[in-house]
């Protein structure tokens, strides 16, 4: 089931990241990095559970962004965050995070979190959808370009 996020779930979906980012270091981006979650492409910072709930009260916090969560029995199984973003030629949408519980991929429960965000999109008149992936986050990107994204640049980094 679909859920619309409330602060109840908020502690619940820290850990379900934490699960998930602690184990699969690839899902890793320049998000991470630029929120402070991780200090590098495969270490996360020792205070990234304080930074990440920062970064996520800061995103719903903003009306033009929404949270989903996907439950099953009050179980958090994956979430969407996505936002509509104006500083372009046109609005645009942003997929800004999207995870499910590796135990349960493969149960169209991504497609769904995507479907529904893209379906938001769609009804606010936006054109386009971006998203950022972690660089060896192999899986995201094939499911992504199995849902019809494509690549269309490469972040760098240089650390001063």
């Amino acid at each position: 089931m679909i859920k619309t996020y409330s602060t109840d779930y908020r502690t619940r979906l820290c850990e379900f990241f934490s699960r998930i980012i602690e184990n699969h270091k690839a899902y890793i981006s320049h998000g991470e990095l630029q929120m402070g979650i991780a200090l590098d492409s495969n270490e996360l910072a020792p205070d990234y559970k304080e930074m990440w709930l920062k970064y996520l009260d800061r995103q719903v916090a903003d009306p033009a962004n929404t949270l989903l969560l996907y439950l099953e029995d009050e179980d958090i199984i994956g979430f969407v965050l996505f936002g509509i973003t104006d500083d372009g030629a046109f609005p645009y949408g942003v997929i800004f995070d999207l995870s499910v519980d590796p135990a349960y991929r493969g149960k169209r429960i991504g497609q769904q979190l995507l479907q529904e965000a893209t379906e938001n999109f769609k009804a606010k008149g936006i054109r386009d959808c971006y998203l950022e992936s972690g660089v060896n986050n192999h899986s995201a990107h094939r499911f992504f370009e199995h849902q019809g994204f494509k690549q269309v640049s490469d972040i760098f980094r240089l650390k001063l």
